[in-house]
């Protein structure tokens, strides 16, 4: 004789069957989940795949016409000379590339500084302070856009420099460019090396202070050290940003294609007109249909800043990785 389970049986099997079907339901979302995030990076991939082919397609007709020594070895760039006269331009680099080092290098020296004491007084000597009014300055710092900090160091720097720059400058150079573009860093440098520090174990503040150190000498002797691969990541993205910089630096620069002369001038060069690479790139892009040697030119410093980049960012992969505990 066969027995009905009764509602009681019944209701087992449906609790026991149902924990099955979320088991079963998880891990199909997980999978979407696995493929969906797989396929964003895949893409995230491919986009600079495809913007490093296209740069370098497009400066291949230069690397053949202009060539590397010409390219990389002359200072006269005059690439659309030659425009409506039959003539051929020149397509010499070495003064944009040449600027572009100089301005971001004395940017990072004048922004530095102030980055470590911002990261200093956020973590260690007045986090309440930091965290109320010094973090949330920082974060409203990184969102302004570049425009803003160019035209401001326009209307309100080169009235400043154009007392100390020769006659008949007005101010715009080298130093004025640096200065804005460390106005522009500070953020990145200051709150990567806030998280760096933040992420030092407490037992090591606590050991140092307990050795008798003071707390400046913890902070120098200690935690700086410690947090150094933080420190470093952040300088060297904060190069990477000022290099590619353009619109802030074209209001304040200058935008001439002349080496200033450095013996003669002494620290007055910093006060002359100069270029830079994303600067010279965007100068002409009007011309671009009907001078395909000066596109070419173009290009080439794209792929130039790109090749500058992506070193950029590899050295931050190598610093991050040295700085990782050894497992």
């Amino acid at each position: 004789m066969i027995r009905d389970p009764g509602p009681a049986a019944a209701g087992s099997s449906v609790a026991a069957a149902s924990p099955a079907g979320l088991r079963r339901r998880s891990r199909v979302l997980d999978q979407l989940a696995h493929r969906a995030v797989a396929a964003a990076a895949a893409v995230n991939v491919l986009v600079v795949l495809l913007l490093v082919v296209f740069l370098a397609l497009r400066a291949a007709p230069g690397l053949k016409s202009i060539g590397l020594g010409t390219f990389f070895g002359s200072a006269d760039w005059q690439p659309d000379a030659g425009i409506g006269f039959g003539g051929v331009g020149a397509f010499g680099a070495l003064a944009p590339i040449l600027g572009s080092f100089t301005v971001v290098v004395l940017a990072l020296v004048i922004a530095v500084p102030f980055a470590m004491a911002v990261a200093v007084v956020l973590v260690e000597t007045n986090p309440r302070l930091g965290e109320r009014f010094i973090r949330p300055a920082v974060e409203v710092f990184v969102g302004i856009p570049s425009v803003v900090y160019g035209y401001l160091g326009f209307i309100a720097l080169l009235p400043l420099l154009r007392h100390l720059a020769p006659p008949g400058r007005d101010g715009s150079g080298v130093l004025a460019a640096a200065v804005v573009l460390a106005i522009m860093v500070i953020p990145t440098v200051a709150s990567i090396s806030a998280d760096g520090l933040l992420s030092i174990p407490a037992a090591l503040r606590e050991g140092s202070l307990a050795l008798g150190a003071t707390r400046w000498q913890t902070i120098r002797r200690v935690l700086l050290p410690a947090a150094r691969p933080s420190i470093v990541s952040g300088v060297v993205l904060g190069f990477a940003r000022a290099m590619g910089e353009a619109l802030a630096v074209a209001l304040v620069i200058g935008d001439v294609n002349v080496i200033p002369d450095v013996r003669a001038r002494g620290l007055q060069a910093l006060l002359e007109p100069f270029t830079t690479m994303t600067v010279t790139i965007t100068d002409g892009v009007d011309k671009l249909a009907i001078n395909p040697d000066g596109t070419a030119a173009r290009y080439m410093l794209a792929l130039v800043l790109l090749i500058v980049t992506f070193l950029s960012i590899v050295v931050v992969r190598m610093v991050t990785r040295r700085g990782e505990p050894t497992r």
